[in-house]
């Protein structure tokens, strides 16, 4: 077969002259050459054997000497040497090469002759005669190469063709077909195969002709035209197929589902469909498509459906996938038609990032929608059905121009990039789950929105800000009364969870306003009576705060950090423990910090706040302890500073004063008390502040011109006006609640205010004069005055 090949080679060399090859014929000359010389070696061997085989003869039958025998065993000795020297590698490797090199000019001639191998017009096999006349003209051995039809294939196999005992012979036939200009017509009762047939120039149509025959072709990649296929039950499948004309039709017989398996993954143009607009397979249960879909693909027992094309699909989709438990992935990246998709199982978009409006039908509760490159929702999204499980983990704005988001089945909706729900349609954009228990959305704006959950259900809430707080918040959350547990990241706004009657948990950080400066920050937060079961209120550690107000309610706990400016917390029967860890913002307003009537409170720590001007502490029945706000940090002395503390728990001790005789020095009250001398040099501190420095520390020159607060000289004042310091007033009622007379052996537990009144030595003074006594405010409350301060120990 090579001889003959090789012979065809110069034929063909001499009438194509299109390729070079002399290289290759220069390769095999000096291959030829390194064979002659071992050959040559080889023959110069030989001659020595055959002078020496001539002369053993010739002294057959003689009687030898000695020296004729020496000479002959010489002469052996000398051909067994060139014998053993005589190397042949080099013929074997050589004819090695030889082949080689010989098989890759076949190979080439066998490029060259199928490139310019054409089959001239139509070829027609519909009967013996048309059938033996191709094989004529088209060689179909191993070696012949393949064919280009030029026009076109009409091929007819069983009823009106060749008979199907004739199928092996018209394989062949068909084997050598690699591409047609005109249009392609298959049709068989038979298994016909073109494994070579790669491009169709015009349409291509492929018949099974009810069911009895297929049609392969696992090479074709391109048909310029459309491609038609009938009739085929089983398993229809063109794997290379990237590029069609217009579309992929495929029709089974009427009324019969006969198509299992539809596997055209790799189109990348064209649409597969069973009719105009549609896909409709009854019987497919594994369908991979590639292309653009039609607008309805309907597939009642599909169990794996794949869409590999990316991109942008613009038309509207209708899938359904009626198979059990069947998975599905559609490999656009954008979905901008309507899209439906109903099925049992799961749905997949891994590679989407934008949906318009969508509708997702899950049919089963073990059903899951995963959408985690979705950045964006354009129109209405609609999740019917049972499906409980979702993921949006990428999602940032849904724009629902025509009414709203819709997760009926949804028991958990988790957002954790949704930044915002907005409409270009009507005045709110609406969000409903009514099987939804939770919520959660850190970083949602709830601007011009409306979130619907469960009614009459338990929810949680986790969004970022409450924007619609001017109105109630039931225009926000249209089950806000049933949250039990609501999470707000960065409240702008006033926020007033009164509506949240079922609320047992809150946890609140405040966003700040910048830059900082006075009446900046403006957002507050209350907490109200009607929040009966609230009892844990956690303000966070970067929150910022004008003003919490907690006033009658349940709370247990409440810890507050971040930066608030005023903080009021009152009447509230089960606060127990009231963790106090904010600070001042600096830049705003000082501080007023209101403590009162909270029945089972033991201690406040205020030290963690500075720059305060306003301490009440009142009334509150178990309160035991007490510290004051930090002095890091004060109030400018344009400031008022009052401080009231009184009707709580606070104990201290009361040594009255010793009246002065003609043998005895009048000794001032004393009084000892942690809550009372550790508020003593804060009061001091805000007196002393300079109007430039709040830090505090004025200088004498400063005092003396009254760019602080001080005492007035005396210390006996009336408390309305000051207790005695000029310029803006630093105003003090400091009174304990359980106090003992160090004068009397039994501890009397009673009111300072009581044990001052009582005293009066200490009314008397030094001199028994107006001005100089030790209680000047003993008709009031406690620690008043300049005087009476000065007894604090």
């Amino acid at each position: 077969m090579k001889k003959v090949l090789l012979g065809l080679l110069v034929v063909a060399l001499t009438v194509v002259g299109c390729q070079n090859y002399d290289d290759q014929f220069d390769a095999l000359n000096d291959d030829i050459k390194t064979i002659n010389a071992s050959i040559l070696d080889l023959q110069g061997v030989s001659t020595t054997i055959s002078n020496l085989d001539t002369k053993v003869t010739e002294l057959q039958g003689t009687a030898l000497t000695d020296s004729d025998l020496a000479g002959i065993l010489a002469e052996v000795t000398a051909v067994k040497a060139d014998v053993a020297a005589l190397n042949i590698s080099g013929i074997e490797t050589e004819v090695a090469n030889l082949d080689t090199e010989v098989d890759q000019i076949l190979e080439k001639l066998g490029d060259l002759l199928s490139a310019n191998a054409f089959y001239e017009g139509n070829l027609i096999i519909k009967n013996l005669g048309q059938l033996a006349n191709a094989h004529e003209l088209i060689k179909t051995g191993a070696d012949d190469p393949t064919v280009t039809v030029r026009g076109g294939v009409d091929v007819v196999i069983g009823t009106g063709g060749v008979t199907t005992d004739s199928i092996a012979s018209v394989n062949l036939i068909l084997a050598k077909i690699r591409s047609a200009q005109g249009t392609v017509s298959i049709t068989s009762e038979a298994a016909a195969t073109l494994p070579a047939f790669t491009y169709g120039q015009g349409n291509v149509f492929f018949d099974g002709v009810s069911g009895k025959g297929t049609i392969a072709s696992e090479k074709l990649m391109t048909i310029d035209g459309y491609m038609h296929i009938e009739h085929i039950d089983g398993v229809v499948s063109y794997p290379a197929l990237g590029t069609v004309g217009s579309s992929v039709t495929v029709l089974e017989e009427t009324s019969k589902a006969t198509v299992t398996t539809l596997a055209i993954g790799s189109l990348t143009s064209g649409t597969v469909q069973t009719a105009a607009g549609e896909l409709v397979l009854p019987g497919a249960t594994n369908v991979h498509l590639g292309g653009t879909l039609p607008s309805v693909v309907t597939l009642a027992k599909c169990v794996e459906f794949i869409h590999g094309t990316g991109g942008t699909m613009t038309n509207d989709l209708f899938l359904t996938l009626g198979g059990a438990a069947p998975t599905m992935t559609l490999g656009a990246t954008k979905l901008t038609g309507i899209t439906s998709i109903t099925t049992k199982g799961n749905v997949n978009l891994p590679n989407v990032t934008e949906i318009a409006t969508t509708s997702l039908i899950l049919q089963t509760a073990a059903s899951e929608f995963h959408f985690p490159l979705v950045t964006k929702i354009t129109g209405t999204i609609s999740v019917s059905a049972e499906g409980t499980v979702m993921d949006f983990s990428s999602l940032k704005t849904m724009d629902v121009h025509w009414g709203g988001a819709f997760f009926h089945g949804v028991t958990a909706l988790s957002f954790p990039e949704l930044t915002h729900l907005v409409t270009v349609s009507t005045t709110v954009a609406t969000l409903t789950a009514p099987k939804a228990i939770s919520f959660s959305a850190p970083k949602f704006d709830t601007t011009s929105s409306m979130i619907a959950l469960k009614p009459a259900t338990a929810n949680t809430i986790s969004v970022k800000n409450i924007a619609n707080t001017a109105a109630p918040m039931s225009y926000t959350f249209a089950t806000i009364e049933k949250t039990t547990d609501l999470t707000v990241g960065e409240q702008k706004g006033d926020l007033n969870v009164s509506y949240a009657t079922d609320l047992k948990t809150l946890n609140f950080t405040g966003f700040q306003n910048t830059p900082a400066g006075e009446d900046n920050q403006t957002n507050i937060l209350t907490i109200t009576v009607s929040n009966t079961k609230l009892t844990d209120l956690t303000i966070g550690a970067s929150s910022y705060l004008k003003t919490l107000n907690v006033t009658g309610t349940a709370l247990v706990t409440l810890n507050t950090a971040g930066a608030i400016i005023n903080t009021n917390v009152v009447s509230n029967a089960s606060l127990t423990t009231f963790g106090f860890a904010h600070t001042h913002l600096q830049g705003d307003r000082e501080s007023t910090v209101k403590i009162g009537d909270n029945a089972k409170i033991e201690s406040v720590d205020m030290s963690s706040l500075s720059k305060v001007g306003t301490v009440s502490v009142t009334g509150n029945a178990k309160l035991t302890s007490l510290i004051p706000p930090s002095s890091t940090v004060l109030a400018t002395s344009l400031a008022t500073i009052r401080v009231d503390i009184y009707n709580n728990k606070l104990p201290g001790t009361y040594t009255p004063a010793t009246a002065p005789t003609g043998t005895v020095t009048y000794v001032m009250p004393t009084i000892t008390s942690t809550v009372l001398s550790a508020f003593k040099p804060w009061i001091q501190a805000n007196i002393d502040v300079d109007i430039a420095d709040p830090i505090g520390g004025a200088t004498a020159a400063e005092i003396a011109t009254n760019r602080d607060r001080t005492h007035a000289a005396a210390g006996h004042v009336d408390y309305a006006t000051g207790s005695g310091v000029t310029g803006n007033a630093v105003i003090y009622l400091m009174d304990l609640d359980e106090t003992d007379n160090t004068a009397t052996s039994t501890a009397e537990k009673v009111t300072l205010q009581s044990l001052m009144a009582a005293d009066t030595a200490a009314t008397a003074g030094a001199t028994g004069g107006a001005t100089d006594n030790d209680n000047d405010n003993a008709a009031t409350l406690g620690v008043g005055t300049a005087r009476e301060l000065a007894t604090v120990q």
